[in-house]
């Protein structure tokens, strides 16, 4: 959306809005009075400028229903007014049923799309709210006007100091201030660090010089004392040893050693005897785990299922013979069985029901012969099964036999070869320790080594103190000199970057100044030269809460003009309780003027004029 950077409002339309019931149409001029008395909706007409632009009332509240109009809840606020470049423009607002919209030259468009043409809400209710900034944003206003203040160069700063200054600080990179004296007060801090530790090398140089004589012939003398008890027990140590048949009897028994440790026992040849196991272990697993399968199932189950079918046979010839009774229907050839009929047919199922009993036992014996048979075959396989497993096992047994056998005899080639391992080795050791302690007792031998790390100390401390007594406290004078002058560089420079610091916040707060009123956002601490976060707010070095509305209102217009002036935006002013205010001469308005004044027992009149008429109002 296109920024608005100035506008003029011309009129209004307000229905459901706070007192405000009926549609309502009022004009603007530049300036505009508003009279009346207590709740004739004079703070209203406020609120309703502000709904429209930002969606909240004067002084920015949350809460919306309060709002609307108790008997009437549609509510809607038309703004009309002219832009920077003379074009017409109407902004609405309405909410019904909890649903706001707001259109502008009758597009709907969102409240983002407002922000983007009058600005963020705090800007544009600073300016249109003279009393808003100071006693709404608070701390906020700190960091409204931290952010629209404009940016002062390096090169500005430097422009502003004196020529020393600016000649010691235009090479220096001070991006941040603050972390380039927090850096610069830090070397310092090392730098004397260095000098108190150069201090005490030549204060020891000194003392060192001093002592250093006796102190290198106190050490040497030490030495000397160590090196000839060191040289006895040496020449005592090996006297009437022959070191050379020593070692030539040492390496041999080492060699011997070597070569039994790396060629070591042939393993024994156990890998048929293993392949035999494990074949026999196989057949005896699967030996074991087979199943008898049925020989006879097959005609087992068709005899069975035919004595089955007898029998179902037999029981329905007997149930038909039973139910036989003159008159009854001959299930074979369908006629009804006469009184002098029966007899026969009753004959013919009685030979039926025979057949069916002499065939069913002729089976029946036949399915018995099958499972005994089936039995018997069973029972032999059985039995076979158990054989075969027997004798793998006894198999195993003689294998198993075999093989530890061949283990036994490993075993006791093996402790054979490791004694005689460790008989070498105790030769080994006894030779090297002969070697190594010669014709010494332990405590001999452990003075020979004491007297070794004596010496090797005594050395380290000679070389030290002759060294040092090479160094003359002269040279250490030098060297605090130099960095002593370091100091007072980086100090120079220090002092320099401070006053960098206080000229670039005194340009920065210079586009705060106004005519009575004093806005501080940072002080600076004149001992470090660092800034100190502060929001300070005086009219005529009087502080805030210590005014008068007049006097409240007069410094709100000051920083409504600053705002202006920080952002660019020239938008109305809204002077609530003008009642209290009989001059305005501390500020000049910049743009439209709306002020509202309280006259008791009268009704509300809204009453555009033009500066001729304000002349004469006045």
């Amino acid at each position: 959306m296109k920024k608005i950077s100035s506008f003029q409002i011309t009129g209004m339309t307000l229905s459901g809005f706070k007192c405000y019931r009926e549609t309502t149409h009022l004009a603007f001029g530049n300036p505009t009075i508003v009279t009346g008395g207590n709740g004739r909706g004079k703070s209203s007409i406020a609120d309703a400028i502000a709904f429209a632009v930002t969606g909240l009332p004067f002084f920015g509240e949350r809460g919306i229903d309060r709002l609307h109009c108790e008997t009437n809840h549609d509510l809607m606020v038309a703004l009309y007014f002219t832009d920077g470049d003379g074009e017409s423009h109407e902004l609405s607002r309405t909410r019904q049923k909890s649903r706001m919209t707001i259109t502008f030259d009758g597009y709907e468009i969102r409240q983002h799309d407002l922000s983007e043409m009058f600005g963020e809400k705090d800007v544009f209710l600073s300016i249109f709210n003279p009393l808003y900034f100071i006693e709404e944003l608070g701390e906020d206003g700190k960091k409204l006007l931290e952010r629209h203040l404009p940016v002062i160069s390096h090169e500005q700063v430097l422009s502003a100091l004196s020529d020393s200054a600016r000649a010691a600080l235009e090479n220096e990179s001070i991006l941040s201030p603050e972390t380039y004296l927090k850096k610069r007060r830090e070397e310092i801090r090392d730098l004397e660090e260095s000098v108190i530790y150069l201090s005490g090398q030549r204060d020891l140089a000194q003392s060192q010089h001093s002592n250093g004589a006796q102190q290198i012939l106190n050490l040497q003398e030490q030495y000397d004392s160590l090196l000839q008890e060191r040289d006895h027990l040496e020449k005592k140590r090996f006297a009437g040893l022959d070191l050379a048949g020593m070692r030539k009897r040492l390496v041999e028994i080492s060699a011997r050693y070597d070569e039994m440790a790396k060629d070591g026992p042939e393993a024994a040849d156990t890998a048929e005897l293993d392949r035999q196991l494990q074949e026999l272990h196989h057949r005896l697993g699967q030996r074991s785990a087979e199943q008898y399968a049925p020989k006879y199932a097959q005609h087992i189950a068709e005899t069975n299922a035919k004595v089955k079918e007898l029998g179902a046979k037999y029981s329905r010839e007997m149930a038909l013979l039973k139910g036989f009774k003159p008159g009854i229907v001959c299930p074979t050839c369908r006629r009804s069985v006469s009184q002098e009929d029966l007899p026969t047919v009753q004959a013919g199922i009685k030979a039926s029901v025979e057949a069916i009993t002499a065939e069913g036992k002729q089976e029946k014996s036949r399915l018995d012969e099958l499972k005994t048979l089936e039995k018997q075959t069973e029972e032999t396989f059985l039995q076979f099964q158990k054989d075969d497993v027997e004798r793998i096992k006894c198999d195993i047994e003689e294998l198993t036999r075999q093989r530890d056998g061949v283990g036994a005899a490993q075993t006791a080639t093996k402790d054979r070869r490791k004694n005689e391992l460790e008989t070498l080795h105790g030769q080994i050791q006894a030779m090297t320790a002969d070697m190594e302690y010669g014709n010494l007792t332990q405590e001999e031998y452990d003075r020979l080594i004491e007297c070794r790390e004596l010496m090797r100390e005594r050395q380290a401390e000679l070389d030290a103190a002759r060294k040092a007594a090479q160094v003359a406290p002269e040279d250490y004078e030098v060297k605090i000199a130099e960095v002593e002058e370091l100091i007072r560089k980086k100090k120079h420079m220090l002092s320099n970057a401070i006053l960098y610091v206080g000229k670039r916040a005194e340009l920065t707060f210079s586009q705060l100044r106004m005519n009575k009123v004093e806005i501080a956002l940072n002080e600076v601490v004149k001992s470090t030269g660092e800034l100190k976060d502060v929001f300070k707010f005086t009219y005529g070095g009087r502080y805030y809460n210590r005014l008068s509305l007049s006097e409240k209102i007069r410094a709100g217009l000051e920083v409504s003009e600053l705002i202006k002036r920080l952002t660019g935006r020239n938008y109305p002013q809204f002077i609530d309780n003008m009642e209290s205010v009989d001059e305005l001469t501390n500020v000049r308005p910049t743009g439209q003027i709306i002020m509202a004044k309280c006259v008791h027992g009268a009704a509300l009149t809204v009453t555009p004029m033009g500066q001729t008429q304000m002349k004469r109002a006045a």
